[in-house]
């Protein structure tokens, strides 16, 4: 469970664009997917940052619905920023590498 919210989270943040699927054999994550539409209808979770995760109830549909994700929610941070290792320094700045 930590990783499936992680995974969450790290796409609000930007450090991945990826959606999170959610494998929903017989009904088994329905409270969960319950809890996070309630999160929406009470302020708490913004609509955007929901349809990260896609459930289904077969493999085939939620790696259709996966492969149609496009993010809908707005980034704290751009996914620029969290490659400062491979940039050599932050966006917009200047290398100091040779």
């Amino acid at each position: 469970m930590e990783e499936l919210l992680e995974m969450i989270t790290w796409s609000q943040l930007g450090i991945h664009k990826k959606t999170v699927g959610i494998l929903n054999t017989d009904g088994y994550y329905n409270n969960l997917l319950a809890l996070f539409d309630t999160g929406v209808q009470e302020g708490f979770i913004k609509p955007g940052a929901r349809n990260i995760v896609v459930s289904a109830p077969t493999a085939k549909e939620l790696m259709e619905k996966m492969e149609e994700y496009t993010p809908s929610h707005k980034h704290v941070a751009s996914h620029e920023s969290w490659n400062v290792e491979e940039l050599g320094a932050y966006p917009g700045q200047q290398s100091k590498q040779p």
